[in-house]
């Protein structure tokens, strides 16, 4: 796996500027510090979300249709890819027939904002706190944080959080 300590550090400096201290994190006042409107829009189910820039105004605009959860990441996934200043980037998945997907420009652009936003959404340094308090129970860390199961996991195997509590 392709980890970007870099998308990481940027959002762990956004979560200071902002001055978020403990979870959930509000991810649309984060977009409005930076200057972004965030709209729902009836998006096919393949697009969850999308950055327009145009002059001064800055929208993300999210599947109106998704889960809440899904919404909060898309808004957290698009700012990863507007701070790691990914000029072109769309919702498409790629492929790549010469050479292996993972070092695809596009793709890398994919991972680094999705890293992005589970260290927005579910900062190491809190979810640390988290699971040393209340142990391994993702249902629960994924209800105070706001994610989905699925993107908790993820983020605790990244992070190897889940590793040290497999034993029981």
């Amino acid at each position: 796996m392709i980890r970007s300590r870099a998308a990481r550090h940027r959002a762990r400096e956004l979560l200071k500027m902002v001055g978020i201290k403990n979870p959930p994190v509000d991810v649309n006042n984060v977009a409005a510090t930076l200057g972004f409107t965030v709209l729902q829009f009836a998006f096919a189910e393949t697009t969850s979300g999308i950055t327009f820039i145009e002059g001064n105004v800055k929208s993300i605009g999210v599947n109106q249709y998704h889960a809440p959860t899904r919404q909060r990441f898309s808004v957290a996934h698009e700012l990863g890819h507007f701070l790691s200043g990914h000029e072109s980037y769309d919702n498409c998945a790629t492929h790549v027939e010469d050479r292996p997907i993972w070092l695809d420009p596009q793709n890398r652009q994919e991972t680094e904002a999705n890293e992005f936003a589970a260290e927005l959404l579910m900062p190491e340094q809190f979810l640390k706190l988290d699971v040393a308090e209340h142990g391994l129970n993702a249902s629960y860390l994924a209800k105070r944080y706001e994610v989905s199961e699925q993107a908790m996991w993820i983020q605790l195997i990244d992070l190897r959080l889940a590793s040290q509590y497999e034993k029981t």
